[in-house]
């Protein structure tokens, strides 16, 4: 089952790449950096914002599967996820938009309600492929995921090309939130049709829901470590942006928002997020069951493919990413290559730490997940400097590839620790 999802999701994935990567190739033949740059800020802060509540997700699994009262652990995932999108779409994003970015981006000029309003939409469907993930409904999540892709491109062709909207950041906004609204309502639509709409309605509250012992809490705690765990490490992954963005480095931010990081985070979620989205349900799975032999096997296994696929993937990278994108895009972001070629030499490690991180949260151990991100970030802090102190062009890109490797080694460390238990149990 495990070995199907994952295929499946990465075949979509793979689909999905494409259609994404054809319309950034089409985004940057028609759209400025400037406004690029701008429409990936943006997302960029929405990804930030949201990591300090995504706890919620991880924190559900953990606890739903091990609940006898499982309709009441929903109601509180839905109150604590309710509060939090309520009070950053009306309260922090406002606050943000004026006295961050209108600071930093030149002649920016959107209302504050539109941002929150994509803002509210993104974080539903987050919630409802959620709620998908923990009936493990894989085949729907593939779906919705290249649905989404889909609805957006569908969007900006009809907007740009048949609306005659201009070619800004407004009009991806705008794209953006319709997609997501057709998204939404299929969820809505699909989750109400296949499971119970009790369970729909019975969420319906902001208050959360009453237990005899102290279920509420130690949902809240689990929300509260892992969210902090997803924040530090999106302190890691958007680093390079905001340090390029503060020093109004416009050239390289484009190389690195446009395509460096585009292709390189796709190459992620094809061979990563696949595998961490569906290792950690089954991995809690065969840990309540103490089925630690199968998760050897598994480990073993996945080790040799990864050490394979990391030298292909390397050495192809370094042999033609020049020609791929300088035959792709513009020649304003010929040299984003050098950046491509940097990060691919992390994605090995980001693999493997993706099997680490699911064993470690598997147990609810959501203190030392923290502590792993934390060392990653104290890696590219302390790499950073040190790189602009001997004047090393690219020091953030560098210093964010170093940042990965110091969650693979920490992680990696952890994970030994938490085998050698299962021999004592």
């Amino acid at each position: 089952m495990l070995g199907y999802s994952v295929i499946l999701n990465s075949s979509v994935t793979f689909v999905v790449l494409c259609l994404n990567f054809g319309l950034k190739i089409y985004l940057a033949q028609e759209f400025s950096p400037e406004n690029l740059i701008i429409y990936y800020t943006i997302l960029d802060i929405f990804s930030i914002i949201t990591r300090f509540f995504d706890g919620y997700k991880d924190a559900i699994i953990t606890t739903y599967s091990k609940t006898k009262h499982k309709l009441k652990m929903l109601k509180t995932c839905w109150v604590f996820f309710m509060w939090m999108v309520l009070i950053i779409s009306f309260i922090v994003i406002p606050l943000v938009l004026n006295f961050y970015l209108v600071q930093k981006v030149e002649n920016l000029d959107i209302k504050w309600w539109s941002l929150s309003l994509l803002f509210m939409l993104m974080s539903f469907v987050a919630y409802y492929l959620r709620m998908l993930l923990l009936h493990r409904d894989y085949k729907m999540i593939s779906v919705i995921d290249a649905l989404k892709v889909v609805l957006f491109i569908l969007s900006v062709v009809i907007l740009y090309h048949f609306l005659k909207q201009e070619a800004t950041y407004k009009t991806l906004i705008w794209a953006s939130i319709y997609a997501n609204i057709l998204a939404l309502l299929y969820l809505i639509y699909y989750h109400n049709r296949v499971f119970s709409r009790y369970q729909i309605v019975q969420n319906i509250s902001l208050c959360f829901a009453k237990f005899q012992d102290d279920s509420n809490r130690a949902f809240i705690q689990k929300t509260i470590l892992a969210s902090a765990n997803s924040f530090t490490y999106g302190l890691l992954l958007f680093a390079p942006v905001f340090v390029m963005l503060n020093a109004n480095d416009i050239e390289q931010l484009s190389n690195f928002q446009v395509v460096a990081r585009a292709i390189f985070f796709a190459l992620i979620a094809v061979f990563s997020f696949p595998l961490g989205r569906f290792m950690f349900p089954e991995f809690a799975s065969k840990l309540e069951k103490k089925e630690y032999a199968s998760l050897l096997n598994i480990r073993k296994k996945f080790i040799k493919l990864l050490m394979l696929f990391g030298f292909f993937a390397i050495a192809l990278c370094w042999l033609f990413s020049k020609q791929f994108v300088l035959l792709l895009f513009p020649m304003e972001y010929g040299n984003s290559y050098i950046m491509l070629n940097i990060l691919i030499v992390s994605l090995p490690f980001i693999l493997y730490q993706n099997f680490s991180e699911s064993i470690i949260k598997s147990q609810g151990l959501y203190t030392r997940s923290l502590l792993i991100k934390g060392f990653g970030v104290m890696s590219f802090i302390g790499s950073y400097l040190v790189l602009t102190h001997l004047a090393i062009e690219l020091a953030s890109i560098y210093a964010l590839m170093m940042g990965f490797f110091g969650v693979f080694v920490s992680s990696l460390g952890f994970e030994r620790l938490e085998i050698r238990r299962w021999g004592t149990i």
